[in-house]
């Protein structure tokens, strides 16, 4: 009798729990992952099959990962789920608001030139979640930066092969970030206008792609104050010249120099954690 008592307990609770998460899914968030699909599949396409309108078993569809204990999504992949024969399109970001433990974001590769919000509607802080966001690959241009300011707890933050170009601005919002990617744009300089240098010497900024852009020797000077910094990647810019590593960069480990105009390259104090340098063309590589 005891036994029977326990198995029903049991049962009584897995019904209860399957009441509040409806077969491993918020109802709420089953919604809006399917009007994130009729949005990504918008005129005509048919990406996201196994995101059916009838199954309530949203957490076991493709492209999405929940917290077992919550049934919240935690983590949305959709690299090049979109048909590119669709063309261009504008992303509401108003159809994330649902997903409110959600901290992985992949939208590379989907032909999103830019992200529109619902007027009066759009409360960034829900995503207070969100530690990694890659929109590389993508047709955003210099006003995305006004949508991932809003994002202080992103950790990573992946913006490359876009149509960023001209100045950056990296303000405060964005000191909790560890990893940053803006490579493959059209940038030729970096400013950190909230708190200047300070900003940077304070950052958690551990790893830096600024590779395949426009950046002149100027760029030296930013990086240096970014202590943090262990991986740099300066490859195909139009550094060149005399490059000095300084003692700020003492923590560095890797280094990218490739596809610039360098001819010689010193260390005057500078980085004695240096594992990996690649570079081309360098006739010096020592210390003073």
């Amino acid at each position: 009798m005891g036994l029977f008592l326990q198995m029903l307990t049991v049962f009584v609770t897995m019904v209860s729990l399957q009441g509040w998460l409806p077969l491993g899914c918020l109802e709420e968030e089953r919604i809006a992952l399917l009007h994130l699909k009729d949005a990504l599949n918008y005129p005509n396409g048919t990406s996201l099959p196994s995101w059916i309108k009838g199954d309530a078993h949203c957490c076991d569809w493709e492209s999405i990962i929940c917290d077992s204990s919550t049934g919240r999504v935690t983590e949305l992949d959709l690299e090049g789920v979109r048909d590119r024969e669709l063309g261009d399109w504008y992303l509401n970001a108003s159809l994330f608001l649902p997903f409110q433990q959600l901290n992985g974001l992949y939208l590379t590769a989907n032909r999103i030139a830019g992200l529109v919000e619902k007027k009066g509607g759009y409360e960034q802080s829900r995503l207070s979640n969100l530690e990694y966001l890659d929109l590389g690959i993508n047709g955003f241009d210099n006003s995305i930066l006004s949508y991932v300011e809003r994002l202080s707890s992103l950790k990573s933050l992946y913006l490359n092969y876009n149509r960023l170009e001209g100045l950056i601005d990296l303000k405060d919002s964005l000191s909790s970030l560890e990893r940053l990617d803006l490579s493959g744009n059209n940038i030729n300089k970096l400013v950190a206008s909230t708190g200047g240098y300070e900003l940077t010497k304070s950052s958690n900024l551990e790893h830096l792609d600024l590779g395949y852009n426009r950046f002149d020797n100027s760029i030296l000077s930013f990086v240096e104050g970014i202590s943090s910094l262990k991986s740099l990647y300066l490859d195909y810019n139009r550094v060149e010249g005399l490059i000095d590593l300084k003692e700020s960069l003492s923590g560095l480990e890797l280094l990218g120099l490739n596809g610039n105009n360098i001819n010689k390259l010193i260390a005057s104090r500078g980085p004695s954690s240096l594992s990996t340098l690649w570079l081309e063309n360098i006739t010096t590589y020592g210390r003073k």
